[in-house]
């Protein structure tokens, strides 16, 4: 077979360039807050927080340097037994400490067109965590999902960091509805005892599985014939165990 010679033709990759564009800056990382697209905007600012190194440090800080390790329900449920922890922001969220930060600087720029910086933003929730005025409660996941769907109370003594420095501090810009989700929350737990729920108490169970017995090297072999393999079902399976192989 008869090798085809492909020729490319060279392209020369000079543009030319107009000098004033040379002398602006390439990245501006201002965000111009709307009514319309606040709301999206702070979600952003959220995940940009979220997997930022200094609030990855800050967490892992928590759990090596401080031993913030078990779940404040569970304390079976530890770091030290490989099991993972997440930590539930509470009595506000984290959408409500992005808010706030964005509001001051919307509130203390001097231009006419409101805008806040990506980064400056990232760095000043940061340092509210760093400073200890967020607050934060260790959880199981299962723990966590029951707190997102209310069917579980977080008591203030379970939270970590001192919150209401940080409302007394930019109370003024905390939405209506924020302030009154925080008063209601101090209101309703006011000289409440703490109480674990009754469901994270400690009790083992014990597993017995039902007709274990049945499972055998022979029908398992049965099972596994490669012409049956991709056609076993549930309804197989018991009619195999039921019958005694």
């Amino acid at each position: 077979m008869n090798e085809v010679e492909v020729k490319k033709e060279k392209k020369d990759l000079v543009y030319n360039i107009d000098d004033e564009l040379i002398d602006e800056e390439p990245y501006d990382d201002r965000y111009f807050i709307t009514d319309a697209n606040k709301v999206e905007l702070i979600k952003y600012f959220e995940t940009i927080i979220r997997s930022s190194f200094e609030y990855t440090w800050f967490i892992d800080m928590l759990k090596k340097t401080l031993d913030v390790k078990s779940c404040v329900f569970f304390k079976g449920y530890s770091v030290d037994n490989g099991m993972k922890l997440e930590f539930h922001h509470h009595p506000f969220t984290l959408f409500d400490y992005t808010e706030a930060v964005v509001n001051k600087m919307l509130d203390e720029q001097e231009s006419e067109e409101p805008f806040v910086f990506e980064m400056d933003v990232a760095k000043e929730v940061a340092m509210l965590h760093y400073k200890f005025m967020v607050g934060l409660v260790p959880l199981d996941p299962t723990s966590h999902q029951q707190v997102h769907d209310n069917k579980l109370d977080i008591h203030p003594d379970l939270v970590i960091g001192d919150y209401a420095r940080f409302y007394k501090e930019y109370e003024k810009y905390l939405p209506e509805h924020t302030k009154s989700k925080y008063i209601d929350w101090l209101t309703n737990n006011h000289d409440v005892e703490l109480e674990i729920p009754k469901n994270y108490n400690y009790r083992p169970t014990i597993i017995n599985a039902s007709n274990k017995n049945l499972v055998t090297i022979e029908t398992i072999d049965k099972l596994m014939l490669e012409d049956r393999l991709s056609k076993v079902n549930n309804i197989d399976i018991s009619k195999l165990l039921s019958s005694g192989g």
